[in-house]
């Protein structure tokens, strides 16, 4: 979201380059060179301040979010956090702090790490995990950890009756049956691949879990409908 304090900037600092990129019209190159780089150069990135956060910022999501998670933690099992996880995880906080699920992540992890009967369990690559995770990613995990174990999914093809060939990319790699809101089934597809690329899942394309619900999901309606 663009607040509307950052919005004026961009119209004001467009108007004080219009005159400097337009005033030679002989020069048709050189007018359009400026025009890009005068939008990319500073007012398309105004709006990023915005999403810059400050310590302070932090340090208030930091301390409510891990005060919450130590209701839950006898305080005798409390301890300081590593640096090597604590700093690079606030970092992150600076500029993915409004992102509710990524932030939601990044606490859990800080919160653990400061647990001494899980500390051993938390290992500093676990915040660059979560770096390389965008929205969907966090949200298709999130989803993927409420079910212990295996879980049932498809890969699905379109084959061309009679003739042994399948159309590709017809269909998404993967199909569990459900989406993330705002979402495709391809996307999701999409966001599976790069969890397992990861470490985080496993995709295992020659093994089931059991033999329920499989027709279930090669006969959904969406699949069906393609």
């Amino acid at each position: 979201m663009i607040d509307p304090d950052s919005a004026n900037k961009i119209i004001d600092e467009t108007s004080k380059l219009a005159p400097e990129v337009y005033k030679d019209l002989a020069k048709p190159a050189v007018q359009e060179v400026g025009t890009v780089a005068g939008r990319t150069a500073k007012a398309l990135l105004s709006p990023l301040r915005g999403l810059l956060w400050g310590w302070e910022q932090i340090e208030k999501i930091v301390e409510e979010g891990v005060k919450k998670r130590f209701e839950k933690i006898p305080e005798e099992r409390r301890k300081t956090p590593d640096p090597e996880i604590a700093v690079p995880l606030i970092q992150a906080l600076g500029y993915t702090a409004q992102n509710e699920t990524l932030r939601e992540m990044y606490l859990n992890l800080l919160a653990n790490s400061m647990d001494k009967t899980k500390e051993k369990d938390v290992h500093p690559s676990f915040v660059e995990l979560i770096k390389q995770m965008n929205s969907l990613d966090a949200k298709v995990f999130e989803k993927l950890s409420e079910e212990i174990g295996y879980q049932q999914i498809v890969n699905p093809a379109v084959e061309l009756k009679n003739q042994g060939k399948f159309l590709t990319k017809a269909t998404p790699d993967w199909f569990i049956g459900w989406t993330i809101e705002g979402y495709d089934p391809f996307d999701v597809s999409a966001s599976f691949v790069r969890l397992s690329k990861f470490g985080l899942i496993e995709l295992m394309l020659y093994r089931t879990v059991g033999e329920e619900n499989y027709d279930k999901l090669k006969n959904d309606k969406y699949l069906l409908e393609i």
